[in-house]
């Protein structure tokens, strides 16, 4: 599948995977086989409590509800979503609301239960952002999601040897922006397109800049290594 570019709060945009029509099948077998599981159990409990049409009723209301509740309670991933390493997210990068979860779960009904999912395979096929009906309406689609990675991976970096700090107001910087800066640092190192990469680059320092405080004619790249190694120096002794 492409990819999409997602709004990041630091205002960078960064590329992630879409799903593929085969991960999303195959999370929704793997739904469909819990929530088969779950039947089974609720009939047994419904038997057992006797009244079973009552209390097969009552339980399984919430098997209905069993992907809107997920999806709103997991942060756009329901079990079958999560085994896959996928999941749904607004095309504009932000979180999505429980009225996005609700329209993406109404036209389940029209993409998957009376289309076979046809409809919802076709749309995904045919569209560029990876989106069924729902998805459309509802303004989400759904990603791969990022592999878990260590705080080394994602935060301490090597200081150079006699290295003298750069930025001061790298004491400023988030912790958990950091992780961000190497994305930008990796997508900028990414880009074939001279044009493309400086833009990009431009775009994401002045708006790091813009937070910090920082004025500098530093090259983005270099920029953005120089403000790990900082940061680095800076909590290395605390």
């Amino acid at each position: 599948m492409a990819d999409v570019g997602i709004e990041t709060t630091q205002n960078v945009r960064i590329n992630f995977q879409l799903a593929s029509v085969g991960e999303r099948i195959s999370a929704s077998l793997l739904d469909f086989l819990f929530l088969f599981v779950m039947s089974i159990i609720i009939m047994l409990f419904a038997g057992i409590l006797g009244e079973s049409k009552v209390w097969g009723l009552l339980f399984m209301i919430p098997l209905l509800f069993y992907t809107l509740l997920f999806e709103v309670f997991m942060n756009g991933q329901t079990p079958g979503k999560k085994i896959m390493k996928i999941k749904v997210s607004m095309v504009d990068g932000s979180a999505p609301t429980f009225s996005n979860y609700l329209i993406r779960w109404m036209f389940r009904l029209i993409d998957i239960s009376l289309t076979y999912g046809i409809c919802g395979i076709l749309c995904i096929v045919i569209g560029e952002k990876g989106q069924r009906l729902g998805d459309i309406l509802a303004k989400t689609t759904v990603i791969k999601t990022k592999r878990k990675v260590s705080i080394q991976n994602t935060i301490l970096v090597d200081i150079p040897e006699n290295y003298e700090l750069v930025f001061p107001e790298s004491k400023n910087i988030n912790e958990r922006d950091l992780p961000l800066f190497k994305k930008v640092i990796a997508q900028i190192e990414s880009l074939e397109d001279p044009v493309e990469k400086l833009q990009f680059g431009l775009r994401a320092r002045k708006n790091v800049m813009e937070k910090l405080e920082i004025k500098t004619e530093m090259q983005p790249l270099q920029f953005f290594k120089t403000l790990l190694i900082d940061y680095n120096l800076i909590h290395r002794d605390k």
